[in-house]
C-alpha cells in the first residue's frame, strides 16, 4: 500500500489541504473540531507526517521529541542527564512533552505529530501506558525508541535494565546475612518489572534451598496506605513466620516500609532488614540509609538517545540489538544486617 500524502489526508477528512496543513503545524487558526477530525483520520490510517518537511517549512531543524511521564518523577533528573550529555554533541535539539495518567495519553502523541518535530521520539514509559499508538506509528516509519523503565516493551526498540538480576541480587544479598524469612511487599503483579523483580527473588531463595511462603508475598497497588497495612499484616505473622527482612518494590516503597516499621517499635535493620529497588537519590538520605539496587537510569537515557541517532542516520548500520538490558547493581548501605539472634 502507498504512503498516504497529505493530500489524501485532506481527502480523506473532507477539508482542503491547507487545513490539514495547519493542523499539522499546530497553527491556533484551526477550531477544536476540525482539528479532532483531522486527526481521527491520520490516527486511523497511521499517517506519519514528514517531520522533515514541516520542520523545514517552519525554518526549524533538526528536532527531537522526547514523552516522559513528569518531570517531577524522582528518576527523570538522571534519565533527562543522560539523554542530554548524548544528544549535545549533536545538530540536534530536546522538546519535552509530559504524560500523566490523568491526561489522555492520546492527545501527547498526537501532539507531537502536530508539532512538526523533523526526527523522532523517545518515551519514557510509565505503569499503564498505552503502546499501541506508538507501535502502529513506528511501523509507519517514524523512529521511536522506548526508555523502559517498567519492562515488557518488546515491539518497540527500547532500553531497559535487568529487573531478573536486581531481584536475584537483593534475595543472595538477605539470604548471605543469614536470612530465611524474607518477604517482599510488591507492586500490582501484572506489571512485568514486578513479575521480573518477584522471580529473581524467588530463584535466590530457590538456590538456597528455601521454600517459598506465599504469606510473605504481599501485592499493593501504588498507593502508600495499603503498602502500611501489607507492612502491618506481615508483622503480625506468628513469630515462627514473621519476616526477618522485607525485598520492597521499588525505593518508594521501602521508605514507607522504614516509617511504618519504626511506628511499630521496630528497628531497622537490628529487629527486620529492608531492602529497596531503583537507588533514587534520596534512598542514601533516608535514615538508616537504604539498602537497594540501582537502576542505571542515566546510561539507560544515554543508550536510548544512541540507540535514535543510529535509526535517524540513514549512513549508519542498524543497530545489532534494537533492546540492550543493562545491568543493575547492589548498593549496600545501612537498612541491612546480619538476621536477629532471635530469627
Amino acid at each position: 500500500m502507498a504512503k498516504l500524502t497529505i493530500r489524501d489526508i485532506a481527502r480523506l477528512s473532507g477539508l482542503s489541504k491547507s487545513t490539514v496543513s495547519l493542523v499539522l503545524n499546530d497553527s491556533p487558526k484551526v477550531d477544536p473540531a476540525t482539528r479532532r477530525r483531522v486527526l481521527e483520520v491520520m490516527r486511523r490510517h497511521n499517517y506519519v507526517p514528514s517531520f522533515a518537511a514541516t520542520a523545514l517549512a517552519k525554518g526549524d531543524t533538526g528536532l527531537i521529541g522526547m514523552i516522559v511521564p513528569g518531570l517531577t518523577w524522582r528518576f527523570m533528573a538522571n534519565v533527562n542527564y543522560g539523554v542530554a550529555k548524548v544528544v549535545e554533541d549533536t545538530k540536534y535539539e530536546i522538546v519535552l512533552f509530559t504524560s500523566t495518567n490523568e491526561r489522555d495519553y492520546d492527545s501527547v502523541v498526537d501532539r507531537v505529530l502536530s508539532s512538526g518535530l523533523s526526527a523522532g521520539l523517545l518515551v519514557v514509559t510509565h505503569d499503564g501506558q498505552p503502546l499501541d499508538r506508538l507501535t502502529d506509528l513506528h511501523r509507519a516509519g517514524m523512529p521511536i525508541v522506548l526508555i523502559d523503565t517498567v519492562g515488557g516493551a518488546r515491539d518497540l526498540p527500547s532500553v531497559g535494565a535487568d529487573n531478573y538480576a536486581g531481584g536475584l541480587a537483593a534475595g543472595r544479598h538477605l539470604i548471605g546475612l543469614g536470612h530465611r524469612r524474607i518477604a517482599c511487599v510488591l507492586g500490582p503483579v501484572d506489571h512485568p518489572y514486578v513479575r521480573e523483580r518477584r522471580r529473581g527473588l524467588r530463584d535466590a531463595l530457590a538456590e538456597a534451598g528455601i521454600e517459598p511462603d506465599p504469606a510473605l508475598e504481599a501485592e499493593t497497588d501504588f498507593e502508600h496506605q495499603l503498602i502500611r497495612e501489607r507492612t502491618g499484616e506481615l508483622m503480625a505473622l506468628p513469630a515462627a513466620r514473621r519476616p526477618t527482612a522485607i525485598f520492597a518494590f521499588h525505593d518508594s516503597a521501602a521508605f514507607t516500609l522504614l516509617d511504618t516499621l519504626a511506628e511499630r517499635g521496630l528497628r531497622v535493620p537490628e529487629d527486620v532488614s529492608v531492602i529497596g529497588f531503583n537507588d533514587i537519590d534520596a534512598a542514601s538520605h533516608v535514615r538508616p540509609a537504604l539498602t537497594t539496587i540501582r537502576q542505571p537510569f542515566t546510561d539507560m537515557g544515554r543508550q536510548a538517545a544512541r540507540l535514535l541517532l543510529t535509526a535517524l542516520d540513514p549512513a549508519a548500520e542498524p543497530a545489532a540489538d534494537p533492546h540492550p538490558v543493562l545491568p543493575t547493581e547492589l548498593v549496600v548501605r545501612d537498612s541491612t544486617g546480619a538476621v536477629p539472634a532471635t530469627g
